[in-house]
């Protein structure tokens, strides 16, 4: 490998427009740790997770016995470096009126990099910002100046104390709607670019029926998105695309300071995740409904999206994607996208 990087930076030296086009050297990851979490309730299934700085994950698990509300309601738990559940927040405990509580749909979660855990919950076609308490109580709730019916999806809270809404909103709930709102919960502007309209152009039926590789409609432009904060005050969302992916860097005042397109060069990959860590963003791709292979490719680049590094990751629990949940100084850190009984941390450093 350093025999490669050598030869490349001299070609580099003489052709540099060449070495602007030319990929990234692929590196295969291992897995350095794989840590079985230990119970939080029967579940069957995570979804996602998301890393504080200090290596704690936080995720919901699905739990498919329940056919109550209390499924749309299940709650964040902490889990430790070592498997620990060491912590849980539920946004129920916002809502007290029992009439209302049966409506709390749990949505987007987002963690700072110091541990503080907000969540969005859709009630009565409203939208509220649930602040937790380190200890897992209720901080405050917060409603946001959303139109009725506003479905919500992704959460990201600003440097400065603006929140981030991605939503569809809409006939059957397929336009992609994209805000910031001030820490009162008032509207500071609304994003709507021509990428959203054309994923709106694109949506699929309510049903979510089958649809092929990279036809991405507009509620999965939003839904299945990501969203990371960086250390710049800006937030990069992320959109659920197929290659090349495409990344909004949006400022506190709500303006788009510009689009990286993030290419995976396999346009049946799609972009999954997104995290920052020191001045560079990781975007995970994966194959999505199509999973011929659950390999992950992983892009690194600077913060205007140039190609830093690439890796890939093969499944470690059985036959399940692993999905990006943490980038930080030791590496990344996954959980599996789907598992049976047990589920697992799996830790890679970087080569």
């Amino acid at each position: 490998m350093r025999t490669q990087l050598i030869l490349l930076a001299a070609v580099c030296g003489v052709a540099p427009m060449l070495c602007a086009q030319h990929p990234s050297p692929l590196v295969d990851l291992k897995a350095d740790a794989k840590t079985e979490v230990t119970a939080t309730g029967r579940a069957t299934q995570s979804r996602g997770g998301i890393c504080d700085d200090a290596g704690n994950v936080y995720l919901r698990r699905e739990e498919y016995e329940k056919t109550t509300p209390e499924r749309a309601t299940r709650p964040i738990w902490k889990i430790s470096p070592d498997g620990n559940p060491v912590g849980s927040f539920r946004v129920l405990d916002a809502f007290q009126n029992p009439q209302v509580r049966g409506e709390v749909n749990g949505k987007g979660v987002f963690v700072t990099t110091d541990g503080k855990v907000f969540q969005t919950a859709d009630s009565q076609g409203e939208v509220f910002v649930v602040e937790f308490a380190l200890d897992g109580s209720v901080k405050a709730k917060t409603k946001l100046a959303t139109a009725p019916n506003t479905q919500s999806w992704l959460l990201a809270v600003f440097k400065s104390g603006e929140y981030l809404l991605t939503a569809t909103t809409g006939k059957d709930n397929l336009t992609p709607f994209t805000a910031v709102f001030a820490a009162d919960g008032k509207l500071v502007k609304k994003i709507y670019e021509p990428e959203d309209e054309e994923a709106r152009q694109k949506a699929l039926p309510a049903d979510w029926g089958p649809r092929l590789v990279g036809s991405i409609g507009g509620a999965d432009f939003v839904r299945r998105g990501d969203v990371t904060a960086g250390s710049d005050g800006n937030v990069y969302l992320l959109h659920r695309t197929a290659s090349p992916a495409l990344v909004y860097v949006i400022s506190p005042a709500g303006e788009v300071l510009r689009k990286l397109r993030i290419d995976a060069g396999d346009s049946e990959l799609l972009a999954r995740s997104i995290k920052f860590y020191a001045g560079r963003l990781a975007i995970e791709f994966d194959r999505g409904f199509h999973f011929d292979t659950h390999q992950n490719l992983i892009k690194v680049t600077d913060l205007q999206g140039n190609s830093i590094a690439e890796y890939r990751m093969r499944p470690v629990v059985g036959d399940h994607s692993l999905y990006l949940a943490g980038y930080g100084p030791e590496g990344f850190t996954f959980v599996p996208y789907e598992n049976d009984d047990k589920l697992y941390l799996v830790k890679s450093k970087l080569p």
